[in-house]
């Protein structure tokens, strides 16, 4: 009961004095401390400074070259043009140079010129309303995609033919049905076959020295493995149709292109 009492009583004098102490603790550390630490840095700036003008008064900078020495030349390259050089193979670009002896001519000497003329018939395969496009396939079997043009608007099936079979057949698109016949019969699927493929590669041809002559064109040809099928037409002609190719059927004539 003592002891208890002796806390009680003195409870609020320890209180007070750990505030004095902290109170001590921050005066002394804002007004002391922190002036050292500030003038300490004041003073190390103030040295630095004055190095830093001393040396700015000291230095010299490098001379500056008003006048180049290359001047005269670099101003001839602006104003005088660079002095012609002859064409080592002129006959390169004969045809590109060529001109015609009489230079008074007229339009009406222009049309009567036969290279000139516009031909008055040009013979167009007229494009028919069916084309069918090689997907690929296995051995057995090749899978084509056929489109037909109905009622203005391209419908595409797929359809997996037989060789022996026609391409192409009847197939009910909602409450239509649409008549997917090609005509052609699947005659044979090869699944790997040689493609030549050329590819024009530019040339350029310099002499002993390295000056430019011109340049030629030449044709490299290349082989790659790909799917095509061999079909016939209803008048009995054969094609090649590679994978990717598109037939069309004109009302007269067939055409195959990429």
């Amino acid at each position: 009961m003592d002891i208890k009492n002796f806390i009680f009583k003195h409870i609020e004098k320890f209180t007070l004095g750990i505030a004095a102490c902290y109170l001590i603790y921050t005066v002394i550390h804002t007004f002391i401390t922190l002036n050292l630490e500030t003038h300490r840095v004041d003073a190390k700036l103030q040295s630095l400074s004055s190095v830093i003008d001393r040396k700015l008064k000291t230095s010299i900078p490098p001379p500056v070259d008003v006048e180049r020495k290359d001047a005269a030349q670099l101003e001839s390259r602006l104003t005088i043009p660079p002095p012609a050089s002859l064409l080592q193979r002129p006959f390169l670009f004969g045809k590109l140079t060529h001109e015609e002896p009489n230079t008074d001519i007229t339009t009406r000497d222009l049309l009567k010129k036969p290279g000139l003329q516009t031909p008055s018939y040009v013979e167009v395969p007229i494009r028919g309303d069916i084309e069918f496009v090689l997907k690929g396939g296995t051995a057995d079997l090749a899978l084509i995609q056929v489109r037909k043009l109905y009622k203005d608007t391209w419908r595409i099936e797929s359809f997996t033919v037989e060789k022996g079979e026609v391409i192409g057949k009847k197939k009910k698109i909602g409450t239509e049905t649409v008549d997917f016949t090609t005509c052609c019969v699947l005659r044979e699927i090869v699944p790997l076959a040689q493609k030549p493929l050329v590819m024009k590669k530019t040339t350029v041809m310099r002499n002993e020295k390295g000056d430019f002559l011109g340049t030629s064109m030449t044709d490299e040809k290349h082989m790659i493995s790909t799917s095509k099928i061999v079909f016939e037409d209803k008048r009995g002609d054969v094609y090649n149709l590679w994978i990717g190719e598109l037939v069309n059927l004109g009302t007269e004539t067939v055409t195959v292109r990429p």
